[in-house]
């Protein structure tokens, strides 16, 4: 039986710059000609949010990156619980998943070349910067209310578009795919009513800028928040959804530098507008009387009504989630190490830009495919932990690694026993796309790099479903 008096909330906030430098590996995307990052647009940052209530506290932690792997993950999870006391399965590692921040691939396979030296370094660097700022919000923690409100925007579009030459599936604008324009906000202010926090969650990958950009940006993601803590005064965390197969409507081959800001902008404000919509204070208006002016003026006097419950629970549930059979490590290592070799004579002989960009394509494809077979091979499943946290009745987070499409997010969504729920994935530590069934025979990038058997949507959807259900009767 639940306890009718509700807990009291603590939040706090911190920061911390994890800017890399200018000159690291900024090997993102496969069409690319550069190898460094040459400067510098917006700093990325790591923004956390620790929430407690009575004996049970969370650790969410936003990261402008677009991944950090296996070791490296683990590495600042035991960083954070380290520092703060918090257990490792109460941190949450949500990334932005911008593909214009540097490569964090210390601990896996990359073509990349030049700027690779610098990489293990900021690796490292992560862990005690990252854990710093969540020992920061610790020892900020104060009394704190919170509120749950959602809108709307338009500035992503399903990015499986069918290209009318040969109806292959590309990377592009499917103006008639599933999409999810959803902007839920959580509010939380301080007991005085001051701006202590704003969680923002869209579902839209950070590809808006493209493989033409030398710079590190946080793309949409860091925009958004930057409008919404200039609007609010409240620190801003951005969660990342189910987002696949869904991109961003401007953008990504070309011109993405000039478009991410607007489209930031766009989204955040909407987030602002939403923020300022939610009263953590519930209140209805009671007529007092009347003011004699120009004209009779009702006078009321507002009725703040109870907040809720707002105890916290987390759950985890890990799931099998079924594999294909891929081919053998060895032998898409060995295509991998062609298409290198190929790569680095081209560099090193003054190869024309088209020659690079293709066989940097090649590259990139081949790289994927043998780091995963590699990490599949004489495997059935792979085990993937569902993280949710929920707040009170009404809110829960619930997230899991990889790259799922919006379809799971939205089949969660609408059977979820809250009524705010947001999914994400891009959390704990990075992995590969999740597509549903239905698009296995469409082909196309996501389902040709996938390890996953068409089977594990569903089995995500069900299993995801059944954590926010225990979560819910506790």
């Amino acid at each position: 039986m639940k306890d009718p008096m509700p807990d009291q909330l603590y939040a706090g906030v911190g920061r911390a710059d994890i800017t890399p430098p200018v000159g690291i590996a900024h090997a993102n995307w496969g069409a690319q000609v550069h190898q460094r990052a040459a400067g510098v647009d917006l700093p990325l940052w790591a923004t956390v949010l620790v929430l407690r209530t009575g004996d049970e506290t969370v650790v969410i932690v936003d990261l402008d990156i677009m991944y950090l792997w296996d070791a490296s993950a683990t590495r600042v999870r035991q960083a954070v619980a380290e520092l703060t006391g918090i257990p490792v399965t109460h941190v949450r590692l949500s990334y932005t998943h911008t593909h214009s921040g540097p490569s964090t691939l210390s601990d896996r396979s990359t073509w990349a070349g030049a700027g690779s030296e610098m990489v293990a370094a900021y690796d490292e660097s992560l862990p005690h910067r990252i854990a710093g700022a969540a020992w920061t919000a610790l020892r900020d923690l104060r009394p704190a209310q919170l509120a749950a409100g959602k809108g709307n925007c338009t500035i992503a579009v399903n990015r499986r578009f069918q290209r009318p030459e040969d109806g292959a599936v590309i990377v592009g604008r499917n103006w008639e795919g599933p999409v999810d324009h959803d902007v839920p906000v959580l509010r939380i202010d301080t007991l005085e009513g001051e701006p202590l926090a704003a969680v923002v969650h869209y579902a839209c990958h950070p590809i808006t800028v493209g493989p033409d950009n030398d710079l590190i940006t946080p793309d949409y993601p860091g925009m958004v928040k930057r409008v919404v803590e200039q609007a609010t005064g409240a620190t801003c965390l951005f969660l990342q959804g189910a987002t696949g197969d869904v991109g961003p409507v401007r953008g990504v081959a070309r011109g993405g530098a000039q478009e991410y800001k607007r489209l930031g902008t766009i989204l955040g404000l909407e987030a602002s507008r939403v923020w300022w919509e939610s009263d953590p204070r519930p209140r209805r208006d009671r007529y007092e009387g009347t003011l004699e002016s120009g004209a009779p003026l009702a006078i009321y006097t507002d009725e703040v009504t109870s907040p809720g419950d707002v105890r916290l629970r987390v759950g985890t549930r890990t799931m099998q989630l079924p594999l294909r059979t891929l081919p053998p490590p060895d032998e898409m290592e060995a295509e991998y190490q062609k298409h290198l070799a190929h790569l680095n004579d081209l560099r090193a002989n003054g190869g024309d830009e088209d020659a690079i960009r293709l066989v940097t394509m090649s590259c990139k494809r081949t790289a994927t495919r043998a780091q995963l077979a590699r990490d599949v091979q004489g495997k059935t499943h792979r085990a993937f932990d569902l993280h949710a946290i929920a707040i009170g009745d009404e809110i829960a987070l619930i997230a899991m690694p990889g790259e799922p499409f919006v379809e799971i997010g939205l089949a969660v969504k609408r059977a979820s026993p809250f009524t705010h729920t947001l999914f994400s994935g891009y959390t704990n530590v990075g992995w590969s796309y999740i597509p549903t069934a239905a698009e296995y025979p469409r082909g196309g990038y996501e389902i040709e790099v996938t390890p996953f058997d068409p089977s594990a949507a569903n089995l995500i959807v069900e299993e995801s479903l059944a954590l926010l259900a225990d979560l819910a009767a506790r």
